[in-house]
């Protein structure tokens, strides 16, 4: 989209310079979003949204010496932006007076042909449409004309993984369309099955992603223009997700009549909600104008609650304009970027606005944004300071600073653990002084910090505890003290769209967990019970027999890596401690070879319900300590490499052989590091020292066991 409009902005600024006498102003320029495609035997470009506009025609009528003199765009119109998104250039493209295309895309067009929406169209001068796709085909048999157009009963699909799809495939030559039979149906590119003889073919997916479907480029040796389809699987989760947000949305700009700059952070959640904004958009950018006009080239705004807040509403304008298909670089002639980098980082700004700010700017500019409000807002421990500390300011913070996780890895996991600190089984509130039950506001953020750093299995927790005590029968819309809540909805709208987008990154799934109990009757010594489930993400009602409390255990919970699958021992004993015969249930293990938490998944079968999961550590291999050399006050370490599964390296050293006397701990990121200088230690002592490897996964740290400690003195 930024290159098309570039594309557009570079004719009108072209064609200004024509002078009074050119007619290349004499229409209104019009616009489309289409989508356009090119065919000969393979796909030399897949179906890609484009814009067009309708000067196209006029800027180019010399070159091509051709012109469709139409107000509105047309097929050539397409023709040209398609020659120009691909090649930069027109020299492919050559059109006859008459209209015929004598040469396309590089090719003799004396085998082209195009349809518009799976139809055929009068000629180059037929107009297109938002929504129209152009499909720009060669023909492969260029002597006879034989190819036929095929087609699936539709273009696009969503499904959820492993549910099923029925696609039709139909082809047209000069008649009547029939059934595509035995077509060979490819995803990806590789062929899937073959259609039936009503040109049905039915597919699944295990794997969340986007699809795409086409035929190889015959039908038992009759040259095709094949067909197009693009199925995206996602999970149950992400669609309920996507429909709360869409709720959420409706509701907190319900009666919304503008926005201008001072909105920017809020404008900027509505836009990547995937909201159309499009009503609001002319009037926002307005907004950004008049203020950098009025304010000699710089975004200037009130301060909010005693704070500077440039810095997130630059950041803010940036994404937003990035969104829209605009240079923030050069709008309106001003350069947003600069002026963004050139703000003052001494100014201690609204700890709100960091969050936008680091993720718009550029990595050095980010880090320094974070090293400055870790300096003057951030306790260890603690948390985020503002107003006092709370789970909702330390999961701002959190969030700031998510996209440098690896950089500020000691923040991460300490704020983290402050915002656990807040947490109840119910959800998370607020402080402990003021807001001391669980809330809509601070359970939704603290699923966005958590969602932020990739912890998607804590993130949904609280997305359950979200869904099950604050959501209302409107799906999408969140209640506060029991009442629809406009700040509660922006808050719970923000969070989303962070656990939104990294479900679809990291292909989360829907887990086992069902949300929103219906009925449960409590099991006796004597008597079994049940419990009745229905899930809001999936509607699905699941009844489990509960018997009298088992327990199971693993022969042990902590293994180190061996390149292999480890599959812990497992032992049930029901209530009296007889041990369970195992066909009654079976073991699913997951995520047990690499380093990190695995687990045993135990499904209980015949006279048994229900399932449990127990988790097991796999720790990364150990190293050995070759050497130490004593230095001044200090010491250098020699060590072997181990760089299966590790991320670095630990050193620990003491006075005294049981490592509890002037301990000293130095980390070493990067596994391919076999020495390190430790300095700032006592001159001319003993010093007994070890080693052992880690490797942190989903920014938790798995070590190895230490290695054997050698000793040294220090000069």
């Amino acid at each position: 989209m930024k290159k098309t409009l570039s594309i557009i902005l570079a004719i009108v600024i072209a064609t200004t310079s024509l002078g009074a006498g050119t007619a290349v102003f004499a229409k209104m320029a019009k616009t489309a979003n289409v989508e356009y495609s090119v065919y000969s035997g393979e796909f030399l470009m897949e179906p890609t949204e484009i814009e067009v506009s309708s000067y196209l025609s006029d800027t180019y009528a010399e070159q091509l010496g051709y012109n469709d003199s139409s107000d509105e765009p047309t097929i050539l119109d397409v023709l040209i932006a398609a020659h120009l998104n691909m090649f930069d250039s027109v020299n492919g493209l050559s059109i006859a007076p008459s209209g015929w295309t004598v040469s396309s895309f590089g090719k003799d067009a004396s085998a082209f042909s195009y349809r518009v929406s799976g139809n055929f169209s009068n000629g180059l001068t037929d107009n297109v449409a938002n929504g129209d796709y152009v499909e720009f085909m060669f023909y492969q048999d260029a002597s006879f004309w034989s190819d036929e157009y095929a087609y699936f009963n539709t273009r696009s699909a969503e499904i959820c993984k492993n549910e099923s799809i029925s696609l039709n495939l139909s082809k047209v030559g000069w008649g009547t369309p029939s059934p595509a039979a035995n077509a060979n149906v490819t995803v990806n590119g590789s062929v899937a099955g073959k259609t039936d003889a009503n040109g049905s073919i039915t597919l699944s997916f295990d794997k969340i992603g986007t699809y795409k479907i086409s035929t190889e480029n015959n039908i038992g040796g009759a040259p095709i223009f094949a067909p197009w389809c693009v199925i995206n699987v996602s999970t149950h989760l992400i669609n309920y997700v996507e429909k709360e947000i869409k709720g959420a949305s409706d509701f907190l700009l319900n009666g919304a009549a503008s926005f201008s700059v001072e909105n920017a952070v809020d404008y900027l959640t509505y836009l990547k909600s995937g909201y159309d904004m499009s009503a609001y958009n002319d009037t926002f950018l307005a907004s950004v104008k008049a203020n950098l006009d009025e304010n000699g080239g710089k975004l200037v705004t009130p301060a909010v609650a005693g704070y500077n807040s440039e810095i997130g509403i630059y950041g803010a304008v940036i994404q937003i304009l990035g969104i829209l298909g605009l240079d923030a670089k050069d709008f309106e002639g001003y350069n947003l970027v600069d002026a963004f980098e050139a703000l003052d980082p001494s100014v201690s700004y609204h700890p709100y606005y960091y969050r936008v700010a680091i993720e718009a700017a550029n990595e050095d500019f980010a880090k320094t944004l974070c090293d400055k409000y870790i300096t003057d807002f951030y306790v260890t421990g603690s948390g985020l300071n503002y107003w006092g500390f709370s789970c909702d300011n330390t999961a701002h913070f959190l969030t700031a600073i998510a996209k440098y996780k690896d950089d500020y890895s000691k923040y991460v996991e300490d704020a983290k653990a402050v915002i656990k600190t807040y947490t109840k089984e119910n959800g998370a509130y607020c402080d402990n002084k003021y807001v001391t039950y669980v809330n809509t506001d601070s359970t939704a953020l603290a699923m966005m910090a958590y969602a932020s750093v990739g912890d998607l299995s804590t993130a949904f927790r609280y997305y359950k505890n979200l869904v099950e005590g604050f959501e209302s029968a409107k799906t999408g819309v969140f209640l506060y003290n029991g009442a629809e809540n406009f700040i509660a909805n922006k808050d719970c709208l923000l969070a989303l769209e962070y656990f939104e987008n990294k479900i679809k990154a990291q292909g989360f799934e829907h887990p086992e967990e069902v949300i929103r109990k219906t009925n449960t009757v409590k099991a006796t010594t004597k008597k079994n019970g049940s419990i009745s489930k229905t899930c809001a993400v999936c509607g699905k009602t699941k009844t489990t027999a509960i018997y009298y409390p088992k327990t199971i255990k693993l022969s042990s919970t902590s293994y180190t890596y061996s390149g292999k699958a480890i599959q812990p021992r497992i032992t049930v004993t029901d209530s009296s401690g007889k041990v369970i015969d195992a066909k009654n249930y079976t073991v699913k293990y997951s995520s047990n070879i690499n380093v990190g938490t695995a687990s045993a998944a135990v499904t209980f079968k015949g006279n048994y319900s229900g399932s449990v999961t127990k988790t097991f550590k796999i720790n990364p291999p150990s190293t050995k300590l070759l050497k130490l050399t004593a230095n001044k006050k200090g010491f250098t370490a020699k060590w072997s490499n181990q760089a299966k599964q590790t991320t670095g390296y630990q050193i620990q050293c003491a006075t005294d052989k049981g490592f509890k006397k002037n301990v000293k701990t130095v980390t070493v990121s990067g596994n391919k590091t076999t020495s390190k200088k430790v300095t700032g230690l006592k001159s001319k002592k003993t010093y007994y020292v070890k080693i052992r490897t880690y490797k942190t996964v989903n920014s938790k740290k798995y070590y190895s066991g230490w290695s054997t400690a050698k000793k040294v003195k220090t000069k």
